[in-house]
């Protein structure tokens, strides 16, 4: 769903700045909204953020937010699925390193999307944001005045309201800066207050209607699955989930002398796939790793607790799971059976593969420079106990 405007029960009402940062004018207009206390929304161009860097600071540190407005700012409908998601994402890794958190919401160039667009954005859950008020007008451009007119006469509650700080046709951002003392008084003169997106848009990039039928059948299969085969989170506060599972292969002997014979009842474990995204859409991506070490060390201290106190866990000689991320598996005290996936290892290489493309911020890209085969991994629980229960305690 692409959002026009907001509620309409306040009077409130959103100021957006496209095609930016400018060196000349972003700073200007930051300047005359300062001296009005008046915060809003900045839909940059990731080119342009890479040469002002300290212009995108500035907009955060002054309370406003920063959007996505691509890469390069080249019309979407003229680019295929795969450009289209490089000027979204490659935008979105320059905010994210400048700013240390990905940006929330998305305004596509001449708002006007792609399917591709409308489905990625959706994914890596960026609103996709036009106006219900464009102030400068199209062709001919406003004069600094009639700007103050057309949003005299269209202002509404819940209005998204289309501005250039950067860009757009010649003369646009210095016609902006000219006007927008006056728009400002009028707007303030009126009673409505000026928000950020976030402050006007209660729900947020994540909601539901913003979700694709991919989406939808994605998750109808994933809860038959984990409801078919009894998966389920054992802890609302860990990204880990637990199914029963039997081992139907030979004796395995792990490293501390546990041996899991054929028929043995071990635990498979899992990772919530949504909380995953989360941190994914929260955590800056250099800092995605650690986090989610952190966070998968706190689901084993709580396992190790579930063990100690519930008798079912105790009857669990061992617990497993099927990774592409074996190798850093092993740092959380996991070890690795080569021989033990079996005939369908090509299969489950092939799905965790689809997985990380699937769920990952960088899509394929993600899958250079590494050669990525799935592994099942084994903590014994007499490991698990000896690694985690005591921090726990």
């Amino acid at each position: 769903m692409t959002v026009r405007r907001g509620p309409a029960e306040h009077r409130a009402v959103a100021l957006t700045f496209d095609d930016g940062p400018d060196p000349v004018f972003t700073p200007r207009v930051l300047d005359i909204l300062a001296q009005f206390g008046v915060r809003g929304t900045f839909f940059v161009i990731g080119k342009r953020a890479e040469q002002h860097p300290e212009i995108i600071r500035a907009i955060a540190d002054t309370g406003h937010e920063v959007g996505n407005h691509t890469y390069t700012h080249r019309p979407l409908w003229l680019l295929s699925p795969r450009r289209t998601r490089e000027e979204i994402d490659r935008c979105a890794s320059v905010l994210t390193a400048i700013l240390g958190k990905p940006p929330r919401y998305f305004r596509p160039p001449w708002g006007q999307s792609n399917p591709a667009a409308v489905r990625h954005s959706a994914r890596v859950q960026q609103q996709r944001i036009r106006w219900s008020l464009r102030g400068e007008g199209w062709l001919p451009l406003a004069a600094p005045e009639m700007i103050v007119r057309i949003v005299a006469r269209r202002l509404h509650p819940g209005a998204i309201i289309d501005l250039h700080d950067g860009g757009g046709f010649a003369r646009t951002p210095a016609r902006l800066v000219a006007a927008l003392p006056d728009l400002l008084r009028l707007i303030q003169e009126r009673g409505y207050r000026c928000l950020t997106l976030s402050e006007l848009l209660p729900e947020g990039p994540a909601a539901a209607s913003d979700t694709t039928l991919s989406d939808r059948a994605w998750a109808c299969y994933e809860w038959a699955w984990n409801t078919w085969f009894g998966v389920k989170r054992f802890d609302r506060a860990t990204l880990l989930t637990l199914g029963p599972a039997i081992h139907y292969g030979p004796d395995l002997i792990l490293r501390d002398g546990t041996i899991v014979h054929p028929g043995a009842q071990v635990g498979e474990l899992h990772l919530d796939r949504v909380q995953v995204m989360r941190l994914h859409r929260t955590v800056p991506q250099y800092r995605v790793g650690f986090v989610l070490r952190r966070e998968l060390e706190d689901g084993l201290r709580r396992l190790a607790q579930r063990v100690i106190e519930h008798q079912p866990y105790r009857q669990l000689a061992a617990f497993r799971s099927t990774t592409l991320f074996w190798q850093e598996a092993t740092r959380l005290g996991f070890e690795v059976c080569v021989h033990d996936i079996g005939w369908h290892h090509r299969v489950l290489s092939w799905y965790q593969r689809l997985l990380l493309v699937r769920d990952h911020p960088l899509g394929r890209h993600r899958l250079r420079g590494r050669r990525w085969e799935a592994r099942t991994i084994w903590l014994s629980r007499q490991e698990l106990l000896r690694r985690y229960a005591e921090q726990r305690r």
